[in-house]
């Protein structure tokens, strides 16, 4: 029996294609080895958003070698697609291969592969027409998940100034309808109570294929296959109101949304070639707080981007001060080679990003204990992920004190207090 290693380096849709990966393989054939075991092989499955990325990839392939010079090492996904040329120059590299040949061509070369003397370069054009389909294949088990992801949309037909993800994987493309109901039963009777919805931008999910995200739901929520069904991050431009609307009454669709602003300052949008104005954003999140008087909102917000201002900045912090959002995820802006805003004048010092980064989180912690507070003395049903810890139908992370909660059942709890970014619950709601 073979022993492989994956390390899975970026976001959800990368998680779930390396899941898709490993469920490919028969298990007779393969026993999994936690990285950094001694493998005979190791898929290092790349994220390239940022150049640290690219950094953080180059050290688990390091690494991998160093751990088995003898050991196949095959590194794929976005820096794979993006940067071949750069890997093929690379020493400790067997095979490099793209998103266009992910699970076209991944899984013979594990079964098959061998160590290179250098390199073998397996990446095609990812915007061929015969790349504008869905291709990834479902899963039955996602390891090391009590929420399992359920990737029905890849690829964007946007170009956003600071965004290299669309060279990476190439025009938007959407799962049927019908399959990703199927794929939601497999994952349901697998025992997963919680389905979480991802893409590259679920917001175009359908359009390729005559339908909707907002059609997609209504189907979901007319199945009911499983208890709760949560999306990822949303477009403020493709935002709309019936999708609010809709969730508001769902008894399926989690009551949390995560929608990205990125700037609350519209210059600055202009400049990153935003589809919306900071107007569009706080519409959606006054609608959402309208409606769901207890979701999340969450947002990803980008500080530094070339040319932004001490009051373009300010923008941004007022806006997200004083709206309902509950939770920001900050980014600082990192030049990312080949993309517009790389060239752009006026590059922000890293120590003035830095701080106004600081500023933001410090807020961002303010706003969820004050979000959090709101359900002190409270009964809230939590999906149990580890034997302390929990998440709320709206994103609320619970640490659970008390009992034995079983991992993957849901659990009744009495919110007692706030500390740090975690509600604390008791199962003794006395």
């Amino acid at each position: 029996m073979k022993t492989i290693s994956v390390v899975t380096l970026g976001c959800k849709v990368n998680q779930y294609d390396t899941a898709a990966i490993l469920g490919m393989l028969p298990g007779h054939s393969y026993k999994r080895v936690p990285f950094p075991g001694e493998a005979d092989i190791y898929v290092i499955d790349t994220c390239t958003v940022t150049h640290k990325a690219d950094a953080e990839a180059r050290h688990y392939i390091h690494r991998a070698k160093r751990i088995n010079p003898n050991g196949v090492v095959i590194v794929t996904g976005c820096y794979a697609q993006v940067s071949s040329d750069e890997l093929s120059q690379m020493e400790g590299i067997d095979y490099v291969v793209g998103n266009s040949d992910k699970f076209s061509s991944l899984i013979r070369i594990i079964r098959e592969g061998e160590p290179q003397s250098e390199p073998k370069v397996i990446v095609s054009d990812i915007f061929k027409d015969k790349k504008r389909e869905f291709e990834t294949p479902g899963i039955v088990y996602f390891p090391g998940r009590t929420r399992a992801f359920l990737k029905i949309q890849d690829g964007c037909n946007y170009r956003c100034t600071f965004c290299i993800i669309p060279f990476a994987r190439g025009m938007s493309r959407s799962l049927s309808i019908d399959e990703v109901l199927r794929r939601i039963e497999v994952l349901a009777k697998s025992g997963y109570k919680e389905v979480v919805l991802t893409g590259i931008h679920i917001a175009s999910y359908g359009r390729d294929i005559g339908t909707s995200l907002f059609n997609l739901l209504i189907e979901i929520e007319r199945e009911r296959i499983v208890r709760r069904v949560r999306l990822t991050s949303l477009d403020p431009a493709d935002t709309k109101d019936e999708l609010i609307n809709f969730v508001s009454e769902s008894k399926t669709i989690c009551p949390q949304f995560h929608i990205a602003l990125q700037s609350g300052d519209v210059d600055v949008l202009k400049r990153m070639k935003r589809r919306y104005k900071p107007e569009r954003f706080l519409h959606c999140a006054n609608l959402i707080r309208e409606r769901m008087p207890f979701a999340a909102i969450g947002t990803d917000v980008m500080v530094g981007f070339p040319g932004e201002t001490d009051m373009e900045f300010e923008n941004t912090f007022n806006l997200l001060k004083d709206s309902p959002v509950t939770y920001f995820h900050v980014f600082p802006y990192s030049k990312r080679k080949g993309t517009p805003a790389a060239t752009m004048n006026s590059q922000i010092d890293p120590l003035v990003t830095k701080k106004r980064s600081s500023r933001l989180r410090a807020q961002g912690l303010r706003k969820k204990q004050e979000f959090y507070r709101i359900f002190i003395g409270k009964r809230e049903i939590i999906l149990v992920e580890s034997n302390s810890k929990g998440t709320t139908p709206n994103y609320m992370s619970v640490s659970i004190k008390d009992g034995n909660p079983i991992v993957g059942e849901e659990v009744e709890v009495m919110i007692k207090d706030v500390i740090g970014e975690e509600a604390i619950g008791f199962t003794n709601l006395h």
